[in-house]
Parts: C-alpha cells; sequence; structure tokens
C-alpha cells in the first residue's frame, strides 16, 4: 500500500505515526490495528523503528523486571562454565533484583536504586561486596547487647523484632484503617521463628538465609517483608499479587478468592504482607521526597489518627515500634525528588503490581521542640515549601565542590558559606541564583523575607555548616591515623608518586572516608533525635549522588556498623560515584595530595550534562524535582528565540546545541496560540474562516503555535494533540506530527516541504540558501517546548533582508552597573555583554564591548534602550555616549538628571504606602521633640507596623537607640526623606527580558514623588545653570511596554515626565510573589 494516495496519506501511516506518538508518550499504542494494516505490505524500516518502540524515555527509563534480558545486553564471560553456573544474569524478575535502568535511562545505568550510584542506605556496600539491607534484614532480629544470645535463643526481649510485634499488638487498627494499613495476627518475629526452625543449627540457617536474600531478594520482597520466606513461597506470592493487580478492586469476588488462598500457598497472609509495606514503603517515600541535603525527621506528631504510630519513626520523642525501618533513611539525605517520579520508577519495573509527611527534620531539633514560634529559623521545612528546599539543596552540593571533579580541588579552598563574586558570576553560580538563594536570605524590593529564606535562618545555619566542616575534618583525620598503621600510609595518599591510577585509587579511599566520617558524626552525639541539640548534615550520603557523584575508583570499604562504621580493604578497586571531598578535608587526610596527580574529569556530573532540552540538568528537570512543571496539557504563555543572528557566521559562536535542525519561514502576522477544545476554539478574536477550518479539519482538543494574519492561520508548533501533552517531546517529532495527521486548507496551514525543513549540522547553510527571503526560524531539532517561559535558549531568529536586520528584535537584556562597566545580561543566556565605558572632556563614552560577537552585535542595536537607564548610574550619572564611526552619539544631558518615579496604578491613588506611612512615622517623632519607643509610635502613625519599621527604617533616616526606642537620623534632612527616593539597582526576571522598567532602578519609598528641589538630588549637573534646560517631556518620549516586576506582568507606561506601571486585573490587597531575583553585582547601596 503506497504512503500516500491522491496527496493524502494512507491509513498505514497514520496508524505508524500513532504507535509511535503512543510510545513517545508511555501510551497503550494501537499494535493490533497497526500490525493487521501490515498485512499483505512490505514492511520499511520505518515499520521496523516502530514496531521495536516500546516504552518511553522518562527521566528514569527502567526495565520491567518480568521480561527477559535482550540477547544485546547479556554479557558473554570468557569462561562459560561461569555462564552456564548462574554467574551471569540471563534474566529478571520481580523477585529476585531491584530496579535496573533501561538502554535509554538517561543517566545511562545510575538512578537511586542502583548499587554502584552510591544513592540509596539500602544499598549501601552493593559495589564491593554485600548490600547494607541483608545486614538490616538481620540486625532487625539480633539480640542487641550479645550476638550470643542471638544464637543460642533467637530473638529475645531486646530485639527491634520483639518491640514491633508488641507496638503491633498494642494498638489494633479500626476496620477502616486495617483496609489500608492491614491487621496482621501474625507478627514478623513469629515468621523468623518458624523459618529459623527448619534448620538444625544458628550458623546452618544464617549462611543460607544470607546466600538467599543476596540471590533472591529485591526490592519488591523487601517492601513487602518477605525475607522469612522459602523462595517457592516468594516466588507463589510474587504471582498471586501479580493476578491481584488484573482484577478490579479488593471487593471483586476474583480478588477475594486469590486473598483467601493467599496464606495457604505462600506462607503469608495479605495482612502481614499490607503492614510491612506501609512499615517500609513510608519511610522510602519520606526519603525519596525530601531534600538532598536533609537527614531523616526528629519531630514527634500530634497522635491524633489511630494509624499516626505506623507512619512516624518517633512518638512522643521516643522511637516509635516500627523505627528500625527509617533507621538507614535517618542519616542520609534525600533524593529530591516528587513522589510522582518514585511512582514512575515502580510501575516501569513492576507494570503487573500496580496498585508529603515527616519531610525532613531541623538541623537543631531540641531548639526546634522548645521554640516551635521560631520554626522558620531553625528548619526552614516548617513552612512546607517543599521545592523550595529541593532547589536550595543544589546550593548546599555546590558549596561543597560537589560540581568540582576531585582533580580540580587545588586552590578551591573549603566549603563555600557565602559565594565568591569568581563563583557568583560563572554559568553554574548564576544558574543557581536563578533558582534559590546562595548562603544569603534572597530578598527582592518591595517584597516580604521569603518565608524559607531570611536572615536569621543562615545566621543560625551558616555557622552550623562552618563548624560541621571542621568536626568532619578532624573526624576523618582520627579515623585515618588507624587506617594508615593498619594498612599503611599510601592507602589515601602516594606522597608523589607519579602513578595517576594509583593516586586516583587514594583519593577515592579518601572520599570513602569522608563519607564513613560524616555517617559516624550523624549517629554519635549529635545523632538525628528529637533530643539532639545540633546535627551534622548529610554531605557525603544522599540519594541524588546519581547527579551529583563523579565516578572513581577505591579500595576502602566501609559498614554502617548502627553509627560505628567498620573499614576493610579490598584486593580488587571497585568503581562508584563518589561526592567531591574539597580541598580542605583531602588536605587533612593528605598534606601532599598536591603532589600527587590523579586522573582528570573525563566528564561532568549529571547534574550539569544536558538534557533532552540541552539545558544542563541543574537549570531543567533537577532544580524542578522532575514532576514540579506546569500542568500537563496547560499553555499560557508564548515563546520567542533567546537569540538574534544578523550574520550567518555568527551560527559558529553559538554553543550548547545538537547538531539537528528545524529551520522554518517565520510567518507574517501576529505570533498567537490556537486553542481548540470540543467545538470551541480560543482565542475568540481569529478570522470566523480560521475558526471553522479548525472545526471542521481537527478531530480532538489541540493547541497550536502559530502566527495569524488576517483570515490565515500559519502553524509552527504542535502542544497538545488529541488531548495529549507534547510539550517534552522534540520539536523534530513535534512538526513531523504536524507533516504527517494535520491536513493544510486554505485558512490553516502547516508545516510544508517549501517552508519547513529538518537538517543536520552538514546541510544547514544549504536549507537556508534554499529559503532565501524573509526572517527564518532557526531551530534545535532536539529542543522542547519550555512550559512557563518567554524566551527559549535553542532557539534562534535569522531576519535576512536589510530591512529586517535595522529592526530591533527582543530579548531585552537586563541591566546592572559595576562601577563603570555596564553588565547586559540577555535572558537565557550565561555569558553577559559587559559594556566598559570611559570618561573625557565631553563626558562617558562607550569604550569596548566584551562578550559573545552576535550578542555584542544585538546590544548595539539596542543602545537606544538600555543607554538611558545605565546613564543614570554609571559614575553616579553622567552622559553616556555612543561611538559609532568615529560620530559620537550623545544622550541628552538632562537625562542623568533624574529618573522619573515609578510608582503603581495603586499607589497613585492609595495613600497609605510605605512612603507615605515612613513619612508619617518620622514627623510623628520629630513633632514629639524625643525618641519613641515603638509601640507608641505604631499607635499614633497608621497602617505602622513593628515589620515595615524593620525593612525600612534606614531608608527614611529612622534608627533605633540603645534602649530600643526610635528616633530621627539628623544628618538626613527632611526634604530628602520626605521627597527622595533611593536609587538601588534589581534584575528583571530571568525569563522576561527587558529592564524591569524604571521601578528596576528606585527602591522604596514606593509612593510617587515629585522633584521639586534640585539641589536635593545626587545626579545634578553641576553646570546645569549654564546649558539649556529641558522638561521631562524631552527626556522621556512617551512609551508603553509590557514588563516583568516582582508582582507580576505589568504595563509600564512612560508620559508626562512620569513612569506608572499597571497591573491588569489585580486586586488592592495582593500577595507579594517571590521572583527568582539574581543578585545586583554591585553594592546596594544608596547613591
Amino acid at each position: 500500500m503506497p504512503a500516500y494516495e491522491g496527496g493524502k496519506m494512507s491509513d498505514i501511516v497514520k496508524l505508524r505515526t500513532e504507535v509511535v506518538l503512543s510510545c513517545i508518550k508511555g501510551l497503550e499504542p494501537p499494535v493490533v490495528e497497526y500490525l493487521e494494516s501490515l498485512n499483505g505490505s512490505v514492511i520499511t524500516k520505518q515499520d521496523m523503528a516502530a514496531l521495536s518502540m516500546m516504552s518511553s524515555p522518562i527521566p528514569y527509563s527502567m526495565k520491567d523486571l518480568g521480561k527477559p534480558l535482550p540477547v544485546a545486553e547479556m554479557v558473554l564471560p570468557p569462561d562459560y562454565q561461569s555462564y552456564l553456573s548462574g554467574h551471569s544474569k540471563l534474566s529478571t524478575s520481580y523477585l529476585s533484583d531491584w530496579p535496573i535502568a533501561n538502554t535509554s535511562n538517561r543517566f545511562g545505568e545510575h538512578h537511586p536504586f542502583n548499587s554502584k550510584s552510591n544513592c540509596c542506605p539500602l544499598l549501601h556496600g552493593g559495589s564491593w561486596g554485600e548490600p547494607h539491607y541483608i545486614d538490616h534484614v538481620f540486625d532487625f532480629v539480633r539480640h542487641e547487647e550479645n550476638e550470643q544470645l542471638t544464637k543460642m535463643f533467637g530473638a529475645s526481649d531486646n530485639t527491634p523484632a520483639h518491640r514491633h510485634q508488641q507496638g503491633e499488638r498494642a494498638k489494633k487498627l479500626p476496620l477502616d484503617f486495617a483496609k489500608k494499613f492491614g491487621n496482621p495476627r501474625t507478627s514478623i518475629l513469629s515468621m523468623y521463628e518458624k523459618d529459623i526452625g527448619r534448620f538444625n543449627t544458628f550458623e546452618e540457617w544464617e549462611e543460607a538465609k544470607r546466600e538467599q536474600l543476596e540471590e533472591n531478594y529485591g526490592l519488591l520482597p523487601f517492601l513487602f517483608g518477605m525475607e522469612w520466606n522459602t523462595n517457592e513461597h516468594n516466588e507463589k506470592t510474587i504471582d498471586i499479587l501479580k493476578d491481584l493487580a488484573k482484577t478490579e478492586d479488593m471487593d471483586d469476588p476474583n480478588a477475594k478468592i486469590l486473598l483467601n488462598s493467599l496464606q495457604a500457598k505462600s506462607g503469608i497472609t495479605w495482612d502481614r504482607l499490607l503492614r510491612s509495606w506501609h512499615d517500609r514503603f513510608t519511610p522510602l517515600k519520606a526519603w525519596w521526597m525530601r531534600p538532598s541535603d536533609r537527614h531523616g525527621p526528629t519531630t514527634s506528631p500530634i497522635v491524633i489518627e489511630p494509624h499516626t504510630h505506623l507512619i512516624h519513626p518517633f512518638i512522643d520523642d521516643e522511637e516509635a515500634h516500627n523505627y528500625h525501618w527509617w533507621e538507614p533513611y535517618q542519616a542520609w539525605g534525600g533524593v529530591g525528588r516528587s513522589e510522582e517520579s518514585l511512582h514512575s520508577i515502580f510501575t516501569q519495573s513492576y507494570p503487573e503490581i500496580d496498585g508529603p509527611h515527616m519531610l525532613a527534620g531541623s538541623h537543631f531539633p531540641e531548639m526546634a521542640r522548645n521554640e516551635p514560634e521560631n520554626g522558620h529559623i531553625h528548619s526552614s521545612l516548617s513552612t512546607g515549601d517543599l521545592a523550595f528546599e529541593r532547589r536550595r539543596s543544589n546550593w548546599s552540593h555546590a558549596a561543597n565542590h560537589h560540581h568540582l571533579h576531585p582533580s580540580q580541588i587545588m586552590g578551591q579552598g573549603g566549603r563555600m558559606t557565602i559565594p565568591p563574586e569568581a563563583f557568583s558570576v560563572s554559568q553554574l553560580g548564576r544558574a543557581l541564583q536563578r533558582t534559590t538563594d546562595v548562603g544569603v536570605a534572597r530578598q527582592g524590593l518591595f517584597r516580604e523575607e521569603h518565608p524559607n529564606s531570611n536572615t536569621n535562618f543562615y545566621a543560625l545555619h551558616n555557622q552550623h555548616f562552618v563548624n560541621s566542616d571542621n568536626a568532619l575534618a578532624e573526624k576523618m583525620k582520627e579515623m585515618s591515623i588507624p587506617l594508615m598503621q593498619k594498612y599503611g600510609a599510601n592507602i589515601f595518599g602516594t606522597m608523589g608518586l607519579g602513578d595517576r591510577t594509583a593516586n586516583t585509587i587514594a583519593r577515592g579511599n579518601v572520599q570513602q572516608l569522608a563519607a564513613a566520617a560524616n555517617y559516624a558524626l550523624m549517629n554519635g552525639d549529635g545523632r538525628v533525635h528529637p533530643s539532639s541539640s545540633k546535627i551534622n548534615p548529610p554531605v557525603f550520603n544522599s540519594g541524588n549522588t546519581d547527579a551529583w557523584g563523579h565516578n572513581m575508583m577505591a579500595t576502602l570499604a566501609w559498614k554502617p556498623n548502627k553509627g560505628n562504621p567498620t573499614f576493610d580493604i579490598k584486593q580488587e578497586p571497585f568503581s562508584i560515584l563518589q561526592r567531591t571531598a574539597h580541598e580542605g578535608l583531602v588536605r587533612g587526610v593528605d598534606p601532599q595530595f598536591d603532589k600527587s596527580p590523579i586522573q582528570a574529569k573525563t566528564r561532568e556530573i549529571h547534574a550539569l550534562s544536558p538534557g533532552i532540552n540541552g539545558f544542563p540538568g541543574l537549570t531543567s528537570d533537577l532544580h524542578k524535582s522532575d514532576d514540579d512543571y506546569e500542568p500537563t496539557g496547560v499553555f499560557e504563555s508564548l515563546i520567542e528565540p533567546a537569540h538574534v543572528i544578523k550574520n550567518l557566521d555568527d551560527l559558529d559562536t553559538l554553543k550548547g546545541f545538537s547538531g539537528d535542525w528545524v529551520v522554518q519561514k517565520k510567518p507574517a502576522g501576529q505570533h498567537v496560540l490556537v486553542k481548540k477544545k470540543g467545538k470551541s476554539v480560543e482565542p475568540g478574536s481569529l478570522h470566523s474562516k480560521v475558526k471553522k477550518s479548525l472545526k471542521d479539519s481537527i478531530n480532538g482538543d489541540v493547541i497550536l503555535d502559530g502566527y495569524i494574519d488576517n483570515d490565515v492561520l500559519t502553524v509552527v508548533d504542535l502542544l497538545l494533540h488529541k488531548g495529549t501533552d507534547m510539550s517534552v517531546e522534540p520539536l523534530s517529532d513535534r512538526v513531523n506530527t504536524l507533516r504527517t495527521l494535520y491536513e493544510t486548507t486554505e485558512n490553516v496551514h502547516y508545516p510544508s516541504p517549501s517552508s519547513c525543513v529538518n537538517t543536520d549540522e552538514t546541510g544547514l547553510m544549504k536549507t537556508i540558501a534554499s529559503m532565501n527571503s524573509g526572517d527564518l526560524l532557526i531551530r534545535d531539532a532536539t529542543s522542547t517546548f519550555m512550559k512557563g517561559n518567554e524566551i527559549h535558549p535553542k532557539w534562534i531568529l535569522y531576519p535576512q533582508d536589510d530591512i529586517s536586520k535595522s529592526e530591533i528584535f527582543p530579548p531585552l537584556p537586563e541591566i546592572s552597573i559595576r562601577g563603570s562597566e555596564v553588565i547586559l545580561q540577555y535572558p537565557a543566556v550565561y555569558d553577559p555583554v559587559v559594556v566598559k565605558t570611559a570618561k573625557d572632556d565631553e563626558g562617558i563614552y562607550v569604550d569596548s564591548y566584551d562578550g559573545l560577537p552576535y550578542l555584542v552585535k544585538q546590544a548595539e542595536s539596542h543602545f537606544p534602550l538600555w543607554s538611558p537607564v545605565a546613564a543614570l548610574f554609571v559614575n553616579e550619572g553622567n552622559t553616556l555616549i555612543h561611538i559609532d564611526s568615529y560620530s559620537p552619539y550623545p544622550i541628552k544631558k538632562a537625562s542623568m538628571d533624574k529618573a522619573p518615579q515609578v510608582v503603581t496604578d495603586e499607589e497613585e491613588g492609595e495613600k497609605a504606602t510605605i512612603s507615605t506611612i515612613m513619612r508619617h512615622a518620622r514627623r510623628a517623632i520629630t513633632n514629639a521633640e524625643e525618641s519613641m519607643k515603638e509601640k507608641k509610635l505604631i499607635g499614633q502613625v497608621e497602617n505602622l507596623t513593628s515589620k515595615i519599621l524593620e525593612l525600612y527604617a534606614g531608608e527614611y533616616g529612622l534608627e533605633q537607640t540603645e534602649t530600643g526606642e526610635w528616633t530621627v537620623n539628623e544628618a538626613i534632612d527632611d526634604d530628602i526623606a520626605e521627597k527622595f527616593a533611593f536609587p538601588r539597582m534589581n534584575r528583571a526576571s530571568a525569563d522576561g527580558g527587558a529592564w524591569s522598567g524604571m521601578q528596576a532602578d528606585i527602591t522604596a519609598p514606593m509612593g510617587p514623588t515629585e522633584i521639586t528641589d534640585e539641589e536635593n538630588t545626587t545626579f545634578g549637573d553641576p553646570k546645569q545653570d549654564e546649558k539649556p534646560q529641558e522638561t521631562m517631556e524631552d527626556m522621556f518620549k512617551p512609551l508603553s511596554m509590557i514588563v516583568t516586576t516582582e508582582d507580576g506582568d505589568a504595563i509600564l507606561e512612560v508620559n508626562e515626565g512620569k513612569a506608572i506601571l499597571r497591573y491588569p486585573g489585580k486586586e488592592k490587597d495582593h500577595e507579594e510573589r517571590e521572583n527568582d531575583v539574581l543578585p545586583a553585582l554591585r553594592d546596594d547601596k544608596a547613591l
């Protein structure tokens, strides 16, 4: 059957496309229908590719453990006898295996449940021997004081198993809770005693059980508590669980039959399985969700529900009966991802069994318990802003230099508390500052402090981090001495030997020591418990080492041993992901480490490696915790290209692109998002012919990105297809879907071979040459549609004709000042343009531009827009001139006098602004002719609060005496305090582009200010009287533009000497929203 009949797509092509799209989205593909359509047809390579697609490459792409390994993935050893004896795995199973990454997994083999990734505390040690979960299961039934008693009498009164049994018996659940949590009559202790009774001696039983747990005890059996059953019983249990998953629900007659047969066939009851699942899955989920720099919970809940004791590690500040299953995660940092991402791993790994509490504890649990009103100081998680905490954990990792490879630490010093300027202006530093605070409380103009980011929090925690780092260095040194005495000094350093491999292994051992020391500190006097006064943070042991770890070799192995690590040296080096130990820690163990060069970095950590959208993981999915994206299928904003090039040579200066492109003629008209839902089409302003064509030609709900020109809509992107969100799919797939499944009509045009071409790097120039007129959109074929952003870093606009090249295109830069330099930061572009200025008799002029060539050209074309703003602040506001062909183009001298005060339309008519309130406060003190107590002052001034005084007193000349009373700073003239706004630079939104109106240059007071006394301003020209005077209307031409502010998008109107921000449809009593704002690159001091 031909692919196209009469110019229309055949059914086989449509079905093939649906198969591909379904596989991409993880939906059930129409395989049967597709196979039937192939009957009697020639199988093409496209058909073979479509049939081979069976699952979705989502953030963690996992194998179905119920399916055999593909032959291509079986590694045959030279010794076939070993192969045949089962030493190499031929298949995987729900019973035996922990989750395994698919070949399409973004981090390769690494994920939180991989032993080499060094993420999960249960799998600790799996890289060099037995994983920790084996010891942990045995510890449950071991006598805590006397191992011999365990061997003689089995589990005694002093084992976790006995306390667990007592706890279960003491609190039976009501029927409605029992359905969810189970009400087991058989304890795990009873199952253990029955299991050990099958053997003649304890030693015989222990040897057999260890072998069983090592070879046939995966994650699923662990969570269901199946360790004291036989392999045969466990296999039957898994089979019954699979059958249960096929029933409608637990009230289904078939489900009841299965449950009734469970104990007889598998030796375990459903209630026992269900209770064990909740006992063990609850702490695992809490570990998965909490930030990666946070240890486990330390607070006791208020017991208000019958099941409270089942889901918390502490009750009344004492360990709960099920604490044993929380214990491995307590001194371990979290994964920092969402519950949905954990569910995704389980549904991929166990598809046949598919069926935010206690997020983290304070580093100061005793203080947090005694001062609950100061929870935001002791533990920022008290506000429940988990997304912010996950992002902030990235700073914790960077502060400890985990982004550096161990070969790069020389000269970098110890842990960063507040980053130096070199780090702040680096790509990583700027990315971190866009997503969270970096060692200091994050505040912005006109905003309250972020509840999870406040000065008191950092005053307390920064010193604690320093003390913890010092304690870690001491602990490492203390532990290293007996180890070097036992195994030799070369275990941690080769004393200048030139063997890079040996040096690298020694460094790996140092980092193993750091992890063990960190664990020991968190289980010593400052253990993770409600009674502790201080707890060290988990620096080297965290659930996201798959993202922040470097692959290293080591020979030093360690076991947790209940908080007192034990060590062993392996004869053969093992490979493991490790977090980098900074220079201070390494030098404490190996003072001459700088004389022992190690192997160089071969790749970035996964957190910084490019993802499918081309961004480093840190700036895309990781700081969003995989699932903190916009709702599926919801699109509210258009996206424009981040790069504008006017010469094709500039393409060579752009980095970070895949090399595969979609080149498309930029349509004429207005850029719009078109949404069709049912028979409704938005926007309503579309031409009636366009609406009718969309309704008649499209089945299902769609969202299209396109350009409307009168009665023609030209589509350039597909965001929603038949209700399926396509935004995370590569652009090439989205465009190909438009080509194959959508038919062009008279009024709706879709991409065609003449207007849109896919090409690689080799054919790019030829493709551009073939489209020799009009503007071109040159977009990375792998790029996704980044919801919520307005600028796309993987998209380029290329205006080809001279008229287009002379136009000014967005995005506009953010502006900041550093001495005599103007810093222009373009949205979504890491490298800024630095405009260096100089001064002569004529004034200040542009001396040079430093930056990427195409950005420099962009900055030069934007000069008329950014220079009036910058002119106000370079060297306290002199004339800024632009040199062009030796002919200076001066901006009017008067423009440096004073920027117009920016107010909102609400503030324009609202008398109780900060400015008004603080002026009244100053007058009240002045009229009283004496200092005033805060309570009295607040009582006399309407709307004045303690918070307003704390934030704005200094800017209005008020200060507190030693006794706490408020007085007026007589050094500040009243006229200045009442009429003048102190300038301070702000940073614009990372996504919005442009300077935030003149608002970016004005700080409190917020109200409108008129300049009536020129001698009271600091920007006046001393020669002003000798020159013709110009009015404000001359200085600032009428302007209206959309800008991004701390309060959201607004319309900036500059007219008649006044700049006003208008917020369409915003209520007066609105909540101020925290933006991701970069701190200024200069000191925020009043000029």
